[in-house]
């Protein structure tokens, strides 16, 4: 397609040149191309010799084609089609081409429209009639035996070159003098256009270029050389496939005998100004200086295309063709310019653009692979990171587990040692109590209220006299020493009731009597048993009994007590009760642990709890207390979270009596709970809920992330080999501008 001239302030590339004098380029184009000629000398006078060689060689074929005509009737066009006269200027070619437009048919060809201009031949869309499929039908405009002969040489070899990114050659051959050649049909763009149009970044380039090297290596190991690669010469189909034409056509199409005895470029034969256009712009010494032409020409072509659409300019400097010919054999590249190119693929370019062919890659195939591990380089520095964040994350977790087990032993034991104290402490408060108990029993003033009965209870005397009694008892109760002989058994909180529930003294306010203490539970089971049964029970301080009595004291109004109870038995029936009360803080303090690590709180079966210094959250002991719960009251330990803080805890249950209380006839019965927590900060638990399982996750998607990275460094390294498996190129595929001649 008509290629629009991006900097008017340069001269024109050889392309331009083409579609001006094809009068292919868009208005806008067109105009900035005669704007720079009217600047332009230099131009001014390429356009001058182009023109005076157009109109010699459109007299030349005009005069062989009157030959023809006379000798025999047009075989491929239709019977109207008529030699062109010698025309004057450089119409004569295009008037020729228009003559073929209107006739619409070459040999088992249908033009359908024309797609694109250049120095050596017109593209048409066409449908090959015969197959009944669309193709890009390039004619060339210059007939010539010994070009023709090399041309279709070249086009039956390119024909037997099947891979995806390579245009395919279905057929060449030559109808009334016109040589043609129907090539597989590509929609898209010309690589140069792809690269210019929008910005590209450098992974994207690189990967169009090694596909486009892919088909350069197909047509070597074919034994074909393409003379001319560059980003004209290359199309992107609309699926972005890459497909590289006009192996060798171009270079053949337009090379003439140099003066050193070697290959000279046409175009360059235009340069009466001596500026350089085209196709020299991306040729290798060999080809200024007339040497052997080998795959590893096309290997330098291909870098300097490389290098141009990379860095945005050409490597070599040089505005004639003396000066870029220079540059080119002294190996004078251009230093960066601030392109984010790696130092390494800058030197893979180098040394594909050696003077000396023997500096270069080997094959072309071996400088894709070195393009393909640069391109896998950031890919392999994934996949090592990745390896490594996997690796780390997986020694975390495993790390974690061997601490986290490491750390639940530790708990364990913590919690088992911690557990046998308080078991201990309870059975050992328990059994002060019975010693106590079984001193009070021996007490003359325990007897009294023992042997004392109402005797009211019997129909004997009344109410008052029965009063005064217990009057009596209480004084008595009252001038006891009850401190001395409770000293030794450590205790000095203590009450007495006789066998109808009444409270008759308590050490804790003497003041305090004549209380009905039947609705505590703990009296309840005494009364009903009758039996010298030791028992105990958790109360709440703000307990309705105690704060009507104030019999704790007046200055007792919260927290939890424990209650030990013992009835005094004479001839089997319950004649007095005694009690003893102690703070269940008491109780947690007299539990040896660590303090730092170990948390410990009692909490009574409605929930209230106390911990010794308020150490233990509210929500942590409810949470153990719910989890206790939920396990059916076994002693287990528990992973809960509270206030984001991860903790094991456990919970060791309090029972009414000792575990080998001889009088024991009844099952014991729980009567609070002692939480034992510790904290789980040290592991990955201590982080946030779950963070195991995210730490498992993460580890699995980055050894995901590192094995399809890895894959892609594998594939992107295998450079020139295709993953693709080979085939032919479609046969109904589309075209767009087709090769650029």
């Amino acid at each position: 397609m008509p290629q629009s001239l991006r900097v008017p302030s340069d001269c024109l590339d050889a392309n331009a040149v083409q579609d001006l004098m094809s009068d292919s380029l868009d208005p806008a184009a067109r105009a900035d191309a005669f704007r720079h000629l009217d600047a332009c000398a230099d131009c001014r006078e390429v356009i001058g010799v182009l023109a005076r060689e157009q109109v010699q060689t459109s007299a030349e074929e005009a005069h062989r084609r009157q030959q023809a005509t006379a000798r025999s009737a047009p075989t491929g066009l239709s019977s109207t089609a008529i030699a062109l006269p010698d025309l004057p200027g450089p119409s004569g070619a295009s008037l020729q081409m228009a003559k073929i437009e209107e006739q619409a048919r070459l040999g088992r060809y249908q033009l359908i429209g024309k797609l694109g201009s250049g120095a050596m031949g017109v593209v048409y869309r066409a449908s090959d009639i015969d197959l009944d499929r669309d193709v890009a039908l390039k004619l060339l405009k210059r007939p010539d035996a010994s070009l023709t002969d090399r041309l279709v040489r070249e086009a039956r070899a390119m024909a037997k070159v099947s891979h995806p990114n390579v245009v395919g050659v279905f057929d060449v051959g030559i109808v009334d003098g016109k040589t043609y050649i129907a090539m597989e049909l590509v929609e898209g763009q010309s690589l140069r256009t792809w690269q210019t149009g929008t910005k590209r970044t450098i992974p994207e380039i690189i990967e169009a270029y090694v596909a486009a090297g892919r088909g350069l290596a197909a047509a070597h190991a074919a034994g074909i050389i393409h003379r001319d690669f560059k980003p004209d010469n290359a199309l992107v189909s609309a699926d972005g496939r890459i497909r590289v034409t006009d192996f060798g056509l171009a270079a053949a199409a337009v090379t003439t005998t140099g003066a050193k005895g070697g290959d000279a470029i046409t175009d360059v034969d235009l340069t009466a100004s001596g500026s350089v256009l085209g196709t020299p712009a991306y040729m290798a010494p060999e080809q200024f200086t007339g040497g052997n032409i080998d795959p590893r020409t096309d290997q330098f072509n291909y870098c300097v295309a490389l290098y141009e659409a990379l860095y945005g300019h050409r490597p070599f400097p040089g505005k004639t063709f003396e000066e870029l010919g220079d540059s080119v054999c002294d190996g004078k590249v251009r230093p960066p310019n601030g392109a984010n190119v790696s130092a390494a693929l800058r030197k893979i370019l180098l040394r594909g653009l050696s003077v000396r062919p023997g500096d270069r890659f080997p094959t072309m195939d071996a400088l894709l692979v070195e393009l393909g591990r640069d391109r896998a380089r950031p890919w392999r520095w994934a996949a090592l990171a990745s390896t490594g964040i996997a690796i780390a994350l997986g020694l975390g977790v495993v790390a974690d587990w061997a601490v986290r087990d490491r750390v639940e032993r530790q708990i364990h034991d913590a919690f088992q040692v911690t557990g046998q104290q308080v078991d201990n402490t309870v059975d050992l408060l328990q059994r002060k109590f019975v010693v106590a108990s079984n001193v009070a029993y021996l007490q003359p003033q325990i007897k009294d209220v023992s042997s004392h009965y109402d005797a009211s209870d019997f129909g004997l005397g009344n109410a008052e006299d029965d009063r005064n009694l217990l009057v009596e008892l209480r004084e008595i109760l009252r001038s006891a020493d009850w401190e001395s002989w409770t000293r030794d058994i450590g205790s000095s909180r203590l009450a007495i009731a006789d066998r109808n529930g009444r409270l008759l003294y308590t050490s804790m306010n003497p003041d305090v009597w004549d209380i009905d203490l039947t609705g505590l539970p703990i009296m309840k089971r005494l009364l009903a048993l009758e039996r010298d049964q030791p028992t105990s029970q958790v109360l709440r301080a703000d307990a309705e009994v105690f704060t009507r009595s104030k019999m704790l004291g007046a200055g007792v109004t919260g927290g939890l007590w424990m209650m030990f109870a013992r009835g005094l038995v004479t001839q089997k029936k319950l004649g007095a009760v005694y009690m003893q009360f102690s703070p269940a803080d008491e109780l947690l303090r007299g539990i040896r642990r660590d303090e730092e690590t170990t948390l410990l709180a009692l909490a009574a079966p409605d929930g209230t709890y106390v911990s010794p210094n308020d150490e233990m959250p509210r929500s942590l002991v409810e949470e153990t207390l719910a989890e206790h719960a939920a396990s059916g009251g076994e002693r287990l330990i528990h992973d809960v979270r509270a206030g984001g803080v991860p903790y094991q805890v456990q919970v060791v249950a309090i029972y009414d009596s000792p575990a080998d209380s001889a009088d024991a006839k009844e099952p014991r019965t729980p009567i609070a709970n002692v939480v034992m927590a510790r904290r789980l900060a040290s592991t990955l638990s201590g982080l946030f809920p779950g963070a195991r399982i995210v730490f498992l996750a993460l580890a699995a998607v980055a050894l995901a992330l590192a094995l399809a990275t890895a894959d892609r460094a594998r594939r992107l390294t295998g450079g020139a080999r295709d993953p693709r498996p080979e085939r032919a190129p479609r046969s109904d595929g589309r075209a767009s501008s087709g090769p650029r001649g």
